[in-house]
């Protein structure tokens, strides 16, 4: 495993920082309501999109931070330390926002036009219907899993093209929420409060200007007119929108190292020895694995932002080499994150699992974030075996 030197931090980066870290202990005492009411809630949301946090990665020009992605996951990590589903919120809102700036000028101007801050959400399955029509397209569906919706002013939505011939890829159709419904069915045992509900869309007209073809993407075609000025719009199109959501397990892992380090000097193990679960060598070796997994991850996460940077500074788009392996750091740093959170969590004891203790929610986040397609790390282990092995790849989305 080779060494990851931090780059130094830009002067908005640190701040940003230093606001994510200030913000830490409110996300905290929202926990609880955040789970139960199964959105982030109103107050949270406000504050991080006043801070700037929904617009790590949107062009400087129409307000956004413009920050390296490096810089990107470090601030979403520790706002993950607070509240896992806030950071899986805000990274798919940088994702999104991100990807939004993909799109021709025309498309652009429309989405950063209003003078109410530009929040972008998506849902990417292409399980939407377009129908062509004279300047574009009219779309309708239904799509699940539309994280961060509530907060929402456009929304990016997943559709095969259907002009395309016999084998029609899909697009991405850019559509404010104005013209969505929603439908609020999220209802799960970890990252809760993603407010991740279904959505709804009939016969709404989309420009052409306003479809992104994400497998040219995938392979650096680009119709922003801006790509070739700002190296942050050249990075990797899978993997920067992949990126973010490594940031709620690491966060939320760290978090539960953190809380059960408090917990221990209050414990014992019952029906043993052990007046102090501290003196137990089964406390000690699992912790210490489990704190290495934590740094494994950390590596993963840092490598890959550091090789996506690097890559989207230079003239050449990121090899399709280094893009499979940006997808295993993906799926490996989450591997680690949950092998560590199952080695904390096994030293809970009965205490571990009162719905009052942070460690069990924190538990079930790092679960879930595990489950997203784009992030198994299964898949991942497959794409890079095949990359290795000189196979044909599964899927076109590197």
């Amino acid at each position: 495993m080779t060494q990851v030197i931090a780059p130094p931090r830009s002067a908005r980066a640190s701040e940003l920082l230093e606001l994510a870290q200030a913000l830490k202990p409110d996300l905290r005492a929202h926990n609880e309501q955040t789970e139960a009411d199964r959105w982030i809630g109103d107050d949270l949301s406000r504050r991080l999109n006043d801070g700037g946090f929904y617009r790590l990665l949107a062009p400087e020009r129409f307000g956004g931070a413009e920050l390296t992605l490096r810089e990107t996951l470090e601030i979403l990590t520790t706002i993950a330390e607070g509240c896992p589903s806030a950071a899986w919120v805000a990274g798919i809102h940088n994702a999104a926002i991100w990807c939004g700036a993909l799109y021709p000028l025309a498309a652009q101007e429309e989405l950063f036009g209003d003078p109410t801050p530009t929040v972008v959400s998506g849902t990417l399955a292409p399980l939407g219907t377009l129908t062509p029509v004279p300047g574009g397209y009219r779309i309708s569906g239904k799509w699940g899993f539309a994280s961060g919706v509530l907060d929402a002013t456009w929304m990016l939505l997943g559709a095969p093209r259907p002009d395309a011939g016999d084998n029609p890829g899909p697009v991405f159709a850019l559509v404010p929420m104005s013209s969505i419904q929603i439908h609020k069915d999220w209802d799960t045992m970890g990252l809760a409060g993603t407010g991740s509900n279904s959505v709804e869309v009939k016969d709404v007209f989309v420009p052409e200007y306003r479809i992104l073809d994400p497998v040219a993407a995938s392979a650096g075609e680009y119709p922003s007119e801006y790509a070739s000025e700002v190296p942050l719009y050249r990075a990797a199109f899978l993997p920067v929108l992949s990126a973010v959501l490594v940031c709620p397990a690491l966060g939320a892992t760290k978090r539960m190292l953190e809380e059960y380090l408090k917990q221990v000097p209050k414990r014992k193990i019952a029906y043993t020895i052990y007046e102090k679960a501290a003196e137990s060598v089964v406390t000690q070796t699992r912790l210490a694995e489990a704190a290495m997994l934590i740094d494994e991850a950390q590596f993963h996460q840092d490598r890959l932002g550091d090789d996506i940077d690097k890559w989207a500074e230079g003239a050449e788009y990121m090899p399709e080499s280094l893009r499979v392996r940006a997808r295993m750091d993906i799926g490996r740093a989450l591997d680690l994150c949950r092998d560590a959170a199952n080695l904390i969590f096994s030293l809970g004891g009965g205490s571990g699992i009162a719905r009052t203790n942070p460690v069990q929610r924190l538990f079930r986040d790092v679960q879930a974030s595990n489950s997203h397609p784009l992030q198994m790390a299964t898949v991942q282990y497959e794409v890079y075996g095949r990359q290795m092995l000189g196979q044909p790849q599964i899927t076109s989305f590197i």
